[in-house]
């Protein structure tokens, strides 16, 4: 038998000196007596002590010697070899996203994709070398080429269950490219293959999947968003629930606003349906909702399997300030979009003519600046909204004219263009605009030159038309005012998406006041995080520490106080008073924008709403496995694999010990034994004493 460590045999040289312990008696002092009748016991016991003795039979030294051979045996880590099923160079990848938390597999599939991959390198031949590689959103490699399998198994274990997307595409390109510096390797991916599709990845080596997971019972919160009706008095809260499983289930939904629970209706859903709900009249000044789905509480639909991921039964959403927003409208009037823009709900609007805007002072204050068919030289940091740009600037290049453009493709997944039909608008003459890199097309225009885009300009929210309005009719059009409000909501930062609502691990782009050193976010389990301005003037920092499910807290480190000017007042004023707009005629508003800064704390949610991760149906991985080359000969020469004896030897030597200690405390085990008896002789007494039937 081969051993590991075959020095440690030398600890066998304790077995001769075991047995001279028994050899060896106590030495005692010779006298003369004149009889020894009476001293025959004595004589007994001197020779009992004597310095040497015939070994005797006796049942402690053969455990004894019994328990040293184990003990130096398991020392010396003595193994059996194998024929290998593994390729020496092995790249282990793990799927740790968000469905793997599924606790169909007790104690979850995670649990059972780790303790799957530790079992699979028992295969590994000897001198393998393995690297793990996590998939978790991105992929991470944990191990690289690594021969020692304490590390290895630590690095598996050191795996943490995650709320990310699956990210198996890129897990397998890393494993391809880590696999072709050495030819021979092999791929092993632990995964419960629950995709919604393969990915499009082709893996040069042999693939090999363990699949994990069971079962498919899953209900999931998979869109939740708070909408406004026309006049910004209330508010309604939709929420979309999801049945992945096969059998009809009745969950009971809460709805809570800042930690107080308002309403709980229970649902019954179909299989692979959804049902949609709709809350009204959210009440006033809430700012926080949670939606949650409690366990099911009808017996009939709990008999099934119960709902087997928690990650997606619970969602938040940031409910959008109702705070005064105020816009400065340049240009030479244009009476459609100055009534479009009025009627915007809690929003109070100003004008100025291009020639007076350079003297118009307090632009700072203002929440979004429309600049129509006139640029100033140095553009405000505020966000902006240009309408037919007369030249090239920052916000796009100006190179020609277009003439009765048509509109092209629209996607109907724009959010800005909800509810907006452009189908029969026409335009006469518009600015031939290159897309800038900043920005996203919203509007398609012919030659690729966009007639809508948005997006942010160094941290600023900016939206160009290329056409002038009046070259149009879309003013005369009923989608005219909706997507003025679309784009309105855009620049202000309430999107028709749920406010704040980001999948996890996804950056945030947060806006930074001027006058701020950076901000302080709180994470939803309570820690903080200081993100510092990134460059002196910034009008965003980016927020990329998103790995948690729940409500971010975003507040503003204020920046140094500038000094006051010598009379004690502000340098500038904080109550502009532009002039009129000429095509409105009417006094410009003498109402002071006021000097209050918006709310310094802000929050927004991360949430899974993810079908990919909610549909937990497990896959059997052969889909997986055709993304790889050709699995290699069976019946091909393969290195050995060791397998380690030291678990029977522990057991046998824990035996020996056990039964030694029984042995040398006999009495002690014999006097237990008989009052245990003596126990149980007076309980069965008692019980035959006791009233019958």
């Amino acid at each position: 038998m081969p051993f590991l460590a075959p020095l440690a045999l030398a600890g066998l040289a304790f077995l001769p000196l075991i047995v001279l312990f028994y050899l060896l008696k106590l030495r005692r002092e010779q006298r003369t007596v004149s009889s020894t009748y009476l001293w025959r016991q004595l004589v007994h016991d001197v020779e009992a002590n004597a310095p040497w003795q015939r070994l005797r039979r006796s049942l402690l030294l053969f455990l004894q010697l019994l328990l040293v051979i184990a003990l130096a045996l398991l020392a010396a880590r003595p193994f059996v070899e194998r024929p290998a099923g593994l390729a020496r160079d092995l790249i282990l990848v793990v799927d740790a996203s968000a469905s793997m938390s599924a606790t169909d597999v007790l104690p979850s599939r995670l649990e059972a994709a780790k303790a799957a991959a530790l079992r699979a390198l028992d295969g590994l031949p000897s001198d393998g070398r393995v690297s793990v590689v996590v998939s978790a959103g991105t992929a991470r490699v944990l191990a690289n080429e690594s021969t020692d399998r304490g590390r290895i198994a630590r690095a598996i274990e050191a795996i943490e269950p995650t709320p990310y997307s699956g990210g198996l595409e890129d897990a397998l390109k890393l494993a391809s490219k880590l696999a072709d510096r050495h030819p021979g390797t092999e791929v092993l991916l632990v995964t419960d293959a629950a995709l919604a599709e393969t990915p499009a990845v082709t893996v040069g080596v042999p693939l090999h999947v363990i699949t994990v997971g069971r079962d498919r019972a899953n209900q999931a919160i998979v869109a939740l968003a708070v909408r406004s009706d026309p006049s910004a008095i209330t508010r309604s809260l939709f929420v979309s629930v999801a049945n992945y499983d096969t059998k009809a289930a009745l969950p009971s939904l809460q709805i809570s606003t800042d930690g107080a629970l308002i309403d709980t209706r229970s649902l019954l859903i179909d299989p692979l349906t959804r049902a949609d709900v709709v809350i009204d009249d959210l009440p006033a000044g809430a700012r926080i909702v949670e939606a949650r789905l409690a366990p099911i509480q009808d017996a009939e639909a709990a008999a099934g399997a119960p709902d087997q991921l928690a990650l997606d039964d619970t969602a938040w959403t940031v409910v959008p300030e109702t705070r005064l927003r105020t816009i400065l409208l340049v240009g030479e009037g244009n009476a459609y979009l100055q009534a479009a823009l009025a009627f915007l709900p809690n929003v109070e609007l100003y004008g100025a003519t291009a020639k007076d805007y350079p003297s118009t002072t307090g632009k700072e204050l203002f929440d979004l600046i429309i600049f129509d068919g006139y640029l100033p030289a140095d553009l405000p940091r505020k966000p902006i909204l240009a309408i037919s740009p007369p030249a090239t600037s920052t916000l796009g290049t100006v190179s020609g004219t277009l003439t009765a453009p048509a509109i092209g493709q629209l996607d109907p997944t724009e959010p800005l263009l909800r509810y907006v039909d452009l189908s029969t608008t026409h335009i006469a003459k518009a600015q031939k605009m290159a897309l800038p890199p900043w920005a996203r097309g919203v509007i398609p225009g012919p030659s690729d030159a966009p007639l809508l885009y948005v997006g942010d300009r160094d941290g600023l929210r900016t939206a160009v038309l290329a056409f002038d309005l009046h070259q149009s009719d879309l003013p005369l059009q009923v989608a005219f005012p909706v997507l003025i409000a679309n784009l309105a909501g855009e620049l202000f930062g309430e999107t028709a998406e749920p406010i704040g609502a980001r999948a996890p691990g996804s950056p945030v782009e947060l806006p930074l006041p001027l006058d701020a050193d950076g901000l302080l976010v709180t994470q939803p389990d309570g820690t903080t995080v200081r993100v510092p301005a990134s460059v002196s003037g910034a009008g965003a920092v980016t927020f990329a520490q998103t790995g948690q499910l729940g409500v971010y807290r975003v507040e503003t480190i204020a920046g140094a106080t500038p000094s006051p000017s010598p009379s004690g007042s502000p340098a500038a004023t904080a109550s502009p008073t532009p002039t009129p707009s000429p095509a409105s005629g009417s006094p410009s508003p003498t109402a002071s924008l006021g000097t209050a800064a918006p709310s310094d704390v802000r929050y927004f949610a991360v949430d899974l709403f993810d079908e990919g991760e909610s549909n937990i149906t497990p896959g059997n991985g052969s889909a997986l496995e055709a993304l790889g080359a050709p699995a290699r000969d069976p019946n091909a020469p393969t290195g050995a694999s060791r397998d380690e004896l030291w678990f029977p030897l522990a057991l046998l030597a824990l035996f020996i010990l056990l039964v030694e200690w029984a042995v040398y405390e006999r009495d002690g085990v014999v006097r237990v034994r008989r009052a245990l008896a003596e126990r149980r002789a007076r309980l069965a007494v008692a019980v035959g004493r006791g009233p019958r039937a």
